[in-house]
């Protein structure tokens, strides 16, 4: 397949890149998975400039949201989080600005809250799906990370 095929073929998608700064980046540094650090740093520096110059529309947005997909990914390989359920509930708290008396209707009182979050108490399925309602977040998010990963 030649070039004049392709643009004959394709001319019209309404994905075409318009703009020569975005067709620059799509050739010289295509959204691909990223398999090491120097990558990583170069996408990620991509994006921050972008971000920056509010290059975030049109010809940027699918290109930012494939870079950002595949940073995204690298990083959770490369840099996994560690945390616990009782560590993803306070991280909630913390961001949700609530206290242990604010969820304390929803898991069963302010001291099972208390004994959820100093270990003591493990949360239930049923505190999980409360959970994750409340917070708009999956389940997924309260289980304990693999000690062998």
């Amino acid at each position: 397949m030649t070039v004049q095929t392709l643009e004959k073929e394709f001319k019209t998608t309404p994905h075409a890149v318009e703009t020569s700064e975005a067709r620059w980046l799509y050739t010289h540094l295509p959204p691909l998975p990223i398999e090491n650090e120097k990558d990583h740093a170069i996408y990620k520096r991509v994006v921050d400039v972008l971000m920056e110059e509010g290059k975030t529309g049109g010809d940027y947005h699918a290109y930012l949201n494939a870079v950002i997909h595949f940073l995204d990914e690298y990083e959770k390989a490369r840099f996994p989080i560690r945390a616990t359920p009782e560590d993803v509930l306070r991280f909630l708290m913390e961001q949700h600005e609530l206290t242990q008396k604010d969820l304390a209707g929803e898991l069963g009182g302010q001291s099972v809250v208390s004994e959820i979050l100093s270990g003591k108490r493990k949360l239930t399925r049923e505190h999980i799906e409360k959970l994750s309602r409340r917070f708009s977040i999956s389940a997924v998010s309260f289980f304990p990370f693999s000690k062998a990963a």
